[in-house]
């Protein structure tokens, strides 16, 4: 499995070390349990700390303020935030502490996630200012995948990022993509110690959605760095700062997103096309392309009920870490009824209307069973033509994944007081028009 695939080759790019492929070693327990509640998931260790910090709380409330003024004592030179970053961060916090129920390590947490990313923006802006040229930067013509969170947006995009035309984002880039005197070593090393903790608080969360700092990765670090995007309702319940999100203006988030792509595209040029994934680019397709008129899209689909129960695991085991106030049952109510789930028929009706050749449909199924073959289907339909050395990667990609499964992950719609059957009725056009 190449980790190359999304570094150009020299003399075009800054020279990056070479890493070995990332491991999928299986747990002992060899799975990932159906999610039940918050305790249940914590290791005793983190129960513990919860304990004995909860009535210490040294980081007190989130506080947007403190967290900017944080952000701007570690990077002097930096100067002030955008006032769109300035807002979101001030939704994103009350709702932490209206919403969130964080417990002590959801504080802490909050507490440096949030200066992390507050400083990352403050250095973006001035490489911004600094730079007039980055702003100039052509990018190459985007291609978006789109689809449900656990929907197999992940393999497909690490598939395309196979392709050596491809140019995709590892982790580190999107995670800081800014210039460092030292070069990209610094966003490595400090994304991978920033895994190394998570994995060690949450090894589910690794086990249902494996990552580390060189492979192929989603965008989402994007639009974190400027505190506009659902995702962040993942880690934390924010239902408030989602709300507050869907009434803004998402194409304030994709210029600001583009500029970070043109930063990143300036340091590391490469490739005939920019691949992005994040699975809230599928509710903002009139936005993306008021930002990229050029756009093409790639859109997966898979059996609703599901991506349901996997989206429900996922969202309950990574806000489990952050706060007790977890649940199954709750969890399945929430998202059952959440945007993803209101809007993914609306999207499909999106690109519906874009002309022949902007977007190709993937089935999850077919990309299971014959990968490459898939893909090449799907790059027909987008113009393109799969080249014998990208094919020949994409196989090599998919027989190691087969040859390094690690842990199942285990999950039902009922375990989250769902009914899949009903799920499937609700979306039984859906279903029937991608024979799901």
């Amino acid at each position: 499995m190449s980790r190359e695939s999304t570094h150009p080759p020299m003399p075009v790019a800054l020279e990056l070390p070479a890493r070995a492929p990332m491991e999928m070693r299986r747990r002992s327990d060899d799975l990932v349990p159906q999610f039940t509640r918050a305790r249940d998931a914590h290791a005793w260790w983190i129960r513990l700390v919860n304990a004995m910090g909860g009535g210490l709380e040294p980081v007190g409330r989130p506080d947007a303020d403190l967290w900017w003024e944080r952000a701007q004592r570690l990077n002097p030179l930096c100067g002030e935030p955008t006032a769109e970053a300035r807002e979101a961060l001030a939704a994103f916090t009350r709702s932490l502490n209206e919403d969130a129920a964080l417990n002590f390590v959801g504080k802490l947490a909050a507490w440096l996630d949030c200066t992390r990313m507050a400083g990352t923006h403050l250095r973006v802006e001035q490489a911004l200012r600094e730079n007039a040229a980055i702003e100039k930067t052509e990018l190459p013509t985007p291609f978006f995948v789109l689809g449900l969170f656990r929907s197999g947006t992940t393999i497909l995009h690490r598939l395309l990022g196979e392709d050596p035309a491809n140019r995709t984002l590892p982790h580190w880039e999107s995670f800081d993509p800014t210039p460092w005197p030292e070069g990209p070593q610094r966003a490595q090393r400090t994304l991978s110690r920033f895994l190394r903790l998570a994995d060690l608080i949450s090894p589910n969360i690794k086990a249902i959605h494996p990552m580390d700092a060189y492979q192929t990765d989603e965008c989402r670090g994007m639009f974190t760095n400027v505190f506009r995007t659902p995702q962040l309702n993942v880690q934390y319940r924010v239902p408030g700062y989602v709300e507050w999100l869907f009434d803004q203006d998402a194409a304030i988030a994709y210029r600001q997103h583009k500029q970070q792509l043109q930063l990143a595209y300036h340091q590391r040029p490469h490739g005939e096309r920019l691949v992005l994934k994040d699975p809230t680019h599928t509710f903002f397709v009139d936005e993306i392309l008021e930002v990229h008129p050029d756009a093409r899209f790639l859109f997966i689909h898979r059996d609703p009920a599901e991506t349901l129960s996997s989206i429900c695991s996922l969202h309950a085991y990574a806000r489990s870490v952050f706060s007790t106030d977890v649940e199954s049952r709750a969890i399945g109510t929430e998202l059952s009824g959440s945007y993803m789930m209101q809007r993914l028929e609306d999207a499909v009706r999106n690109v519906d209307r874009l002309p022949r050749g902007r977007v190709a449909h993937v089935r999850a199924p077919d990309l299971g069973r014959d990968a490459v073959g898939t893909i090449a289907e799907a790059y027909r339909a987008l113009g393109l033509q799969l080249g014998e050395k990208a094919a020949a990667s994409m196989g090599e990609y998919m027989s190691h994944r087969r040859q390094s499964k690690g842990p199942r992950h285990v999950h039902a719609a009922e375990g989250f007081g769902l009914d899949p059957n009903e799920i499937r009725e609700r979306f039984s056009s859906y279903c029937q028009r991608f024979d799901l």
